[in-house]
C-alpha cells in the first residue's frame, strides 16, 4: 500500500487538496478531522463535560464509530462516518465542532482512537491521509509527506467564504489563532512538520496551483 501524509494548519486547505490529489491518483483520501469531529459530536451528546480527561476516556469506551468508503453515482469518493451507523455528514460541520474538537483532541485516549482506525485503513487501501499528526505520528514511514500551511488571515477568510459568514470573519481569524497555538502547544502529538515532510505555503496559491506542486513531488 502507498500512503502519503498530508499535515497543516487550520484552514489550509488540506481537505480539499487531499481530495483533489486522491481523485488524480485513484487513492482513497481518508478526512481524519471528521473522526475527531465525529467524537466530539458524540461525546457533546453524552453530555460530557469536554475538559473532563477521565470522563472522556470513560464514555469512547461505549462508542460505535467506524470509517466507511464508498462511491457516489459519479465515481466520487464519498467517506461515511458512521455513528452507531448513521452517518454524520454536515451534523460535524459546525463552528461548535471545530473549536470542541480542538479541546477533545489534546487527550491521549482521543488520539489513541484515531491513530487506531488510520492504521487499519492505511494497511488496507492507497491512502491519502490529512491531519496534524500525521506524517510525526500515525505515519511516520509514509512514501510521501506534505505540510500545508497559509498566512492566519487568509485561512480565516477562506473559512467564512466556506461557512457563507463572512460578518463572522474577526471571530473565526480568533479561534484560528487559538487553534493554531492550541495545536501546537499540546502534550500529546503536537502539530509540527516532520523533518522529511514537504512544506508549502498556499497563501497566494488556488486549490489546483497546490495540488500541481504536490504532484511535482510524487514519482
Amino acid at each position: 500500500m502507498i500512503n502519503i501524509a498530508i499535515d497543516g494548519t487550520a484552514g489550509s486547505g488540506k481537505g480539499t487538496i487531499s481530495k483533489l490529489l486522491a481523485k488524480k491518483l485513484g487513492y482513497y483520501h481518508l478526512d481524519t478531522g471528521a473522526i475527531y469531529r465525529s467524537l466530539t459530536y458524540f461525546l457533546i451528546q453524552e453530555k460530557v463535560d469536554l475538559n473532563d480527561e477521565k470522563e472522556i476516556c470513560k464514555t469512547l469506551e461505549k462508542i460505535d464509530f467506524k470509517v466507511q468508503f464508498e462511491k457516489d453515482k459519479d465515481g466520487n469518493q464519498v467517506q461515511k462516518n458512521l455513528l452507531f451507523g448513521e452517518d454524520l455528514k454536515n451534523k460535524i460541520r459546525t463552528e461548535e465542532i471545530s473549536v470542541s474538537t480542538s479541546i477533545i483532541s489534546k487527550f491521549d485516549c482521543v488520539r489513541k482512537f484515531a491513530t487506531k482506525i488510520q492504521h487499519e485503513l492505511a494497511s488496507k487501501y492507497d491512502l491519502i491521509i490529512e491531519g496534524r499528526d500525521i506524517g510525526t505520528v500515525v505515519l511516520p514511514n509514509a512514501d510521501y509527506k506534505f505540510f500545508l500551511t497559509a498566512k492566519p488571515e487568509i485561512r480565516a477568510k477562506r473559512r467564512a467564504e466556506q461557512l457563507n459568514q463572512p460578518q463572522n470573519y474577526n471571530k473565526i481569524l480568533k479561534d484560528i489563532i487559538e487553534r493554531d497555538e492550541a495545536d501546537m502547544k499540546r502534550k500529546s502529538s503536537p502539530l509540527k512538520r516532520a523533518d522529511d515532510a514537504i512544506l508549502i505555503d498556499n497563501s497566494f496559491q488556488t486549490a489546483f496551483q497546490t495540488l500541481s506542486e504536490m504532484i511535482s513531488y510524487i514519482k
